[in-house]
């Protein structure tokens, strides 16, 4: 937990999400290199996430032009940096809470950014719904990992699993592509 608040500290001294390996990075606005993605273990709805997906990572969210962008309950809401940190270093204290991020290996281009947003931007005031990836098709509301994965997917970086996107499967599917 200190490791990943310094890590963190680190990050926002030095100007980019990844500390070591970093191409060129892009800073946002705050000095954090769009496109970082947040990971969290535990959480509110961890038991469920848990147990039907076979992974501890429980939430995903994104950074992209200084603002995280993110599904939670009630509804797809986008916070400034500072914001999001302040929440999550409230949820610190909880039991078995934990998060941490990762940068993209290769800053995406302004092309790439631009398409990511403005999808990002799109889905703002969705409502939060786990039910599309519980039945496994699409619904009116979509979850964190959806949100994200379809995010990245304007990149075209990674394909999207859609609604079989769990904050999992999208951890091991931008390993290659992330630090």
């Amino acid at each position: 937990m200190k490791k990943t608040l310094l890590t963190l500290f680190i990050c926002l001294v030095v100007g980019v999400c990844a500390i070591v390996g970093a191409e060129k990075p892009q800073p946002g606005p705050t000095g954090m290199q769009n496109g970082c993605l947040i990971f969290w273990k535990g959480g509110t709805l961890a038991g469920p996430i848990i147990r039907r997906t076979n992974s501890d990572i429980t939430h995903a969210a994104i950074l992209l032009n200084g603002f995280v962008y993110e599904a939670v309950p009630p509804r797809v809401h986008k916070v400034p940096l500072a914001t999001y940190i302040n929440q999550i270093n409230a949820k610190i204290g909880h039991k078995n809470f934990s998060w941490f991020m990762v940068a993209p290996k290769k800053p995406y281009s302004k092309a790439e950014l631009d398409k990511m947003v403005e999808y990002a931007e799109r889905q703002l005031g969705r409502p939060y719904q786990l039910r599309g990836w519980w039945k496994g098709h699409e619904v009116r509301g979509l979850f964190c990992s959806q949100y994200v994965g379809n995010i990245l997917e304007k990149s075209d970086r990674i394909k999207s699993g859609g609604v079989r996107e769990s904050p999992g499967t999208l951890y091991k599917k931008i390993k290659d592509t992330y630090q």
